[in-house]
């Protein structure tokens, strides 16, 4: 009896160990199938980011190169732009060095023809101051004394006012003009300029009136002076201060030439 009952605990609990090692198995078939499942979509979600990654990487990608290209145009353009510069540059260098030089040539040029332009105003000025050195200026001749024919009565007059001893010879007047047009009411009357044929009677006349100190027609006092050239003038101008000093200083003073003041 009791080995019976023995017997059949021991066929119940052989027949109970499949059963749960069956379950087990179960148990752990269905977790293995949760992880697998669990697994694939972990993986799925991966897959998605990833996709998600490089599209974005990939649109990144586009955008940067198009903007590459962008940039190495514009680069490309400010080389050619440069290589323009630089060739306008070294044009305009050229064409500097160039018009430099055609300075200095006209340079050269204008300050030869400056020279040459003096040297002809000299020579102009002496060829006119020498056509005048027989001529002299009346001033303050009141209008109409003359008459009809200045030269005689310049002939006559002269001689007269001056006095005929200072003279050794009958003065020749070649021509005698007024100069400028008649003027009206009280003005003062035009100078009047006359050329002597010989420049040794010009010479008597202006040392007899030195010595008469005043020369008179009528009761009207005359003077009498050399006909100069405009430049001439210019140039005694520059002596003007020196002119004044002279007669604050009570000295007397004379021009020989152009250029020069000199004592009397």
């Amino acid at each position: 009896m009791p080995k019976t009952a023995k017997t059949g605990q021991e066929t119940t609990e052989k027949s109970k160990q499949p059963k749960l090692t069956e379950f087990r198995l179960r148990g752990e078939t269905q977790k293995a199938n949760a992880s697998s499942a669990q697994m694939a979509e972990t993986c799925a979600e991966g897959s998605s980011k990833v996709d998600e990654i490089l599209s974005i990487v990939t649109s990144m990608k586009a955008d940067f190169s198009t903007r590459l290209d962008k940039l190495l145009t514009a680069v490309e353009d400010i080389k050619k732009e440069l290589s323009d510069c630089a060739e306008r540059v070294t044009e305009a260098e050229v064409r500097i060095s160039n018009t430099e030089d055609d300075i200095s040539a006209l340079r050269a040029k204008v300050s030869a023809m400056e020279a040459k332009k003096k040297a002809l105003e000299e020579k102009v000025l002496d060829l006119e101051s020498r056509s005048r050195r027989n001529n002299l200026r009346l001033v303050n001749l009141p209008e109409g004394a003359e008459r009809q024919d200045p030269c005689l009565f310049l002939e006559k007059w002269l001689p007269e006012a001056l006095g005929t001893e200072k003279l050794q010879t009958p003065l020749i007047i070649e021509r005698a003009h007024r100069i400028g047009p008649r003027r009206d009411g009280n003005a003062p009357p035009r100078t009047l300029i006359m050329r002597f044929l010989n420049y040794k009677d010009k010479l008597a006349v202006v040392s007899a009136a030195r010595v008469q100190k005043e020369v008179r027609y009528k009761e009207q006092r005359v003077r009498l002076y050399p006909d100069l050239a405009a430049g001439v003038h210019q140039l005694q101008k520059q002596f003007d201060t020196v002119r004044e000093d002279l007669r604050k200083l009570g000295i007397k003073h004379g021009s020989d030439s152009p250029g020069e003041v000199t004592d009397i």
